[in-house]
C-alpha cells in the first residue's frame, strides 16, 4: 500500500510483519562471497547508474518488527514494482511440491509464459541461484529431488514478473508436508500463509488400490491451510501431480496430450476444472476438493513435473538413489501458474477475468 505521502507500507514475505519500505535510504546490504556474509554499504557517491546497478544486486534488512524470525533479507528492489505475489504451495508429505516448483520455475524461465505477454527474471540473484544449483540442474540431469526438510521458513525463490497487468515481485513458498500438517501454532515453517496471496493445492496421483481407488481419509494439509486462509478471497488452484500415471486414463489424457496452452480461454480452463473435480470426487478424494469450496475463484489442473516414475539406479538394490530413466518431461505445468497470474491482473484480457469462476 502506497499513501498519498509517498511513504510505503509492505509486508515482509518472510516473516509476515508489515512495516515502512526505506525508500531513499542509500544504505543497502551487498553480499560478498568470500566472507559469505551481507555488508552495509552507502551508495550515496556512486554515480546514478551505478547507484541502480548496486541496487539491482543489493539488499535491505527487513527490521522484522515482532522480533520473531531470524535476520532475513529481501532485494533492495522489492517495492519498485507492483504489489508482490506471494505464492505458496500446499501438500501433504511426498505430494509432489518440490519437483512441481522446480519445474514451473523453470519453464517460466525458459520463456514459457511469453505466450501470454510474461517475461520471468530473478529478483533475488543469489536466491534464485541457489535454487538453480539445488533443485533445476540436478532435476535436469534425470536426478529426483529430496522433499523439502521440516521447519524451512525462507522463500525457495523471488522473481521478477513483467506482463501487461504490470510488473510484480512473485515469491514462491515450498514448505514440508510434516509442517503443513503440524498443528503446533508457534510453528513458523507456515507463518508464510499469513501474507500469501494465491496458493498452489497439490494432491498426488497416487497407486491405486485392488479396486481402483486412491487411499481414503482426511487431506490434513489442505484443512489446515483452508482453515487459516478461511474469509480471505485469494486465487488457489488445485493442481493434481504425477498426472503423468494417467496418461491413459480418461479425463487425465485428453488433458496431458495437449501439452502446454498458448492462450487463456476461460472455458477450456472451466472444462479441466470439471474434469480434475470429478476425477478427484470418483476417486474418493473429495478431502482435496475443499479449497475448491471455499474460495471463490479456483481453477483445478492436471500436471506432470518429470513425465514418468523414478527408478533405482541399480534395479537390484531397493536402497539404490532414484532418477528418471526417460530425463525430466514436464508438462502442463505452468497451467497453475497461468491461472494465478490471470486471477490476479498480471496476465490481462476478457477470458483472463473469468478465469476460476463458475
Amino acid at each position: 500500500m502506497t499513501p498519498g505521502n509517498g511513504v510505503r507500507h509492505m509486508r515482509c514475505p518472510i516473516c509476515a510483519d508489515d512495516f515502512v519500505w526505506p525508500s531513499g535510504d542509500p544504505n543497502i546490504f551487498l553480499y560478498d562471497e568470500e566472507s559469505s556474509r551481507y555488508e552495509l554499504f552507502d551508495i550515496s557517491g556512486q554515480p546514478p547508474m551505478k547507484q541502480a546497478d548496486l541496487a539491482r544486486q543489493g539488499y535491505r534488512q527487513c527490521p522484522n518488527p515482532s522480533g520473531d524470525t531470524a535476520l532475513h533479507y529481501l532485494p533492495a528492489t522489492y517495492a519498485d514494482y507492483g504489489p508482490p505475489l506471494v505464492i505458496g504451495l500446499v501438500g501433504a508429505p511426498a505430494s509432489g511440491k518440490t519437483h512441481l516448483l522446480t519445474a514451473m520455475i523453470r519453464q517460466a524461465y525458459l520463456s514459457g509464459l511469453a505466450a501470454h505477454g510474461v517475461t520471468v527474471s530473478a529478483l533475488d540473484i543469489l536466491r534464485h541461484n541457489h535454487f538453480l544449483r539445488q533443485f533445476i540442474k540436478p532435476f535436469e540431469k534425470g536426478g529426483t529431488l529430496a522433499g523439502t526438510g521440516t521447519g524451512v521458513v525462507e522463500a525457495a525463490d523471488i522473481l521478477l514478473l513483467r506482463g501487461p497487468g504490470g510488473d510484480r515481485p512473485v515469491t514462491f513458498f515450498d514448505v514440508a508436508g510434516e509442517d503443513l500438517e503440524s498443528t503446533n501454532a508457534r510453528n513458523r515453517a507456515t507463518r508464510f500463509l499469513v501474507g500469501a496471496t494465491a496458493v498452489i493445492f497439490v494432491h498426488a496421483s497416487e497407486d491405486r488400490d485392488a479396486a481402483g481407488q486412491l487411499p481414503a481419509g482426511e487431506n490434513q494439509s489442505f484443512d489446515l491451510a483452508v482453515e487459516r486462509l478461511r474469509g480471505r478471497q485469494i486465487p488457489a488452484v488445485i493442481a493434481v501431480t504425477k498426472s503423468d500415471r494417467l496418461r491413459f486414463v480418461p479425463p487425465a489424457d485428453r488433458w496431458l496430450h495437449r501439452g502446454d496452452e498458448t492462450r487463456v480461454d476461460a472455458d477450456r480452463i472451466r472444462a479441466e476444472s470439471k474434469d480434475v473435480y470429478a476425477y478427484l470426487h470418483r476417486a474418493g478424494a473429495g478431502a482435496s476438493l475443499r479449497p475448491f469450496e471455499a474460495f471463490t475463484k479456483c481453477s483445478l489442473h492436471f500436471v506432470s513435473a518429470s513425465g514418468g516414475d523414478a527408478v533405482p539406479v541399480d534395479p537390484g538394490d531397493e536402497d539404490s538413489e532414484k532418477h528418471f530413466p526417460r530425463g525430466f518431461r514436464p508438462t502442463r505445468v505452468l497451467e497453475p501458474l497461468v491461472s494465478i497470474l490471470a486471477m490476479s491482473g498480471l496476465i490481462t484480457g476478457l477470458q483472463a477475468e473469468k478465469v476460476g469462476t463458475p
